[in-house]
């Protein structure tokens, strides 16, 4: 039996909705596919979502697997491309909250003296008020105008760390001076 055909019985056996194939399938592959998504984020947390994610698709959309190249090239391939995903989204989603905090800052500084101070206050307050780590992040980031790469640096953390902690204040924020 060659490899294709190795292919088309697991495939097969997981269109057929064999539980046994799938779970094999996924303890051959979860840690393979988690270490090679380590060459492109530390982030432990989202290289194992986007590994699960890719597996959880398989299952689900099991009737439309198709698979033409080799099983092992298509699960690298199916990480790879989520993780990508992942990351644009993460960005536009930062992209967007950054717009909002800006969006923040215009709107005070456009209201009279006395609520400008007033408004300060509570962004001095709500940033105050991040979880340590996040705080010193967005502040280095935001109020210091260091990029992501020498903010990442400066703390001995990856990028995507970097970025994850920024879309978090910015959440937090966002929600803090809305009330």
């Amino acid at each position: 039996m060659d490899k294709f055909d190795e292919i088309n019985i697991i495939v097969n056996a997981i269109k057929a909705g064999d539980n046994k194939v799938y779970e094999e399938l996924y303890l051959s592959y979860y840690g393979k596919l988690c270490h090679f998504l380590t060459g492109y984020t530390n982030d432990d947390i989202i290289i194992e979502d986007v590994v699960q994610e890719v597996f959880l698709k398989i299952w689900t959309k099991r009737d439309e697997l198709n698979i033409t190249t080799s099983l092992n090239s298509y699960l690298y391939r199916a990480a790879y491309v989520t993780l990508m995903e992942k990351h644009r989204y993460v960005k536009r989603k930062n992209d967007m909250l950054s717009s909002y905090y800006y969006t923040a800052l215009t709107l005070a500084s456009d209201k009279s003296q006395k609520t400008k101070d007033l408004q300060l206050v509570k962004l001095e307050e709500c940033i105050a008020s991040l979880p340590d780590r996040c705080q010193e992040i967005f502040r280095e980031n935001k109020l210091n105008e260091k990029k992501y790469a020498e903010v990442a640096q400066k703390f001995n953390v990856s990028v995507k760390t970097v970025e994850a902690h920024i879309s978090r204040a910015l959440a937090i924020l966002r929600d803090c001076l809305t009330t």
